[in-house]
């Protein structure tokens, strides 16, 4: 795995030209109203923010060394220096986002942050939103309207990039509000020593969670104790250690479960399970249908 200083630095510029996308008004800032099925297929260290709502198919994505299965409802948000790989885009992926620099967004971004200082755009609010039917809708309304109308009114001049800072400012505001709800205790101050333990902790879930599942090698690796892990993991990510592990395991199961090239009974062995009856009640207790079901529904389509 590459060390966080060796991965490569990605703009919007690089993006457009590597997915070949007919876009030329601005390096900083970029709307899709489709989900590219090309994509990089190395790390990354974007130069931007991005952040979007999948409306069907999916997307798998590795945000700061933690996996996630991006699927119909989800909001994906990653930010500058973070570390993002695409791992796998479904054929037919259907969705929405905005990618923008800071310097784009200039003062607005500011004042933006002076009325929101723990903003979804912060990195500690997480990587992925599961939404409610109510508020995908409302979310799906909100780009919907924002998209269209840079559209209709697409110029390359500056009234256009005027424009489109204020309609971004607007959609970044009204997309905060609505996620506001997802994620509690959000005025948590973290130390940079407690945020490098995070990070760290994230990395070798990333690496290990497949042979160890329990919290005490984790601890013992980062040279603290269980209680300290706990204690920082549940503070920045708002979750336990032994629920990362297991989303990651989780995410990993779904992944597989979605590609036909294995058999069930080989992606219990590869992901350790003593046995399919074992991996098969894990996965039901964890999602509530068994992995032959999910597989029926979710098969990936590759291009």
């Amino acid at each position: 795995m590459k060390r966080k200083d060796e991965i490569k630095q990605y703009t919007i510029r690089n993006i457009i030209n590597y997915r070949k996308l007919d876009w030329s008004i601005s390096d900083d800032f970029l709307y899709l109203t489709d989900v590219p099925e090309i994509f990089e297929p190395f790390e990354m260290k974007p130069h931007y923010f991005a952040y979007g709502i999948i409306n069907s198919g999916s997307i798998t994505i590795e945000v700061d060394y933690q996996k996630f299965l991006i699927d119909e409802r989800s909001l994906l948000i990653y930010r500058p220096e973070q570390s993002v790989k695409v791992i796998k885009i479904e054929a037919g992926t259907k969705g929405m986002f905005v990618l923008f620099t800071k310097k784009f967004m200039d003062y607005l971004f500011e004042s933006f942050f002076s009325i929101a200082p723990n903003s979804f755009l912060k990195n500690k609010f997480g990587s992925q939103v599961v939404l409610s039917p109510k508020d995908h809708s409302k979310m799906n309304t909100l780009f919907t309207r924002t998209l269209d109308f840079l559209i209709a009114s697409e110029a390359d001049n500056e009234r256009w990039i005027y424009s489109a800072k204020s309609m971004l400012l607007a959609l970044i505001n009204e997309s905060d509000f609505l996620v506001n709800r997802y994620i509690e205790n959000r005025n948590t101050i973290h130390q940079p020593r407690e945020e490098e333990i995070g990070y760290n902790f994230k990395k070798l879930v990333s690496k290990h969670y497949l042979t160890f599942r329990n919290i005490e090698f984790y601890a013992q690796e980062l040279n603290i104790t269980t209680n300290y892990l706990h204690k920082i993991v549940k503070s920045q990510f708002h979750q336990t250690p032994a629920e990362i592990i297991n989303m990651a395991l989780l995410s990993e199961c779904k992944v597989r479960l979605s590609d036909s090239s294995e058999s069930i009974s080989q992606i219990a062995d590869h992901l350790q399970f003593t046995n399919l009856q074992t991996f098969s009640r894990y996965f039901k207790k964890q999602t509530g249908e068994t992995p032959t079901s999910f597989r029926k529904h979710s098969i990936l389509i590759d291009p």
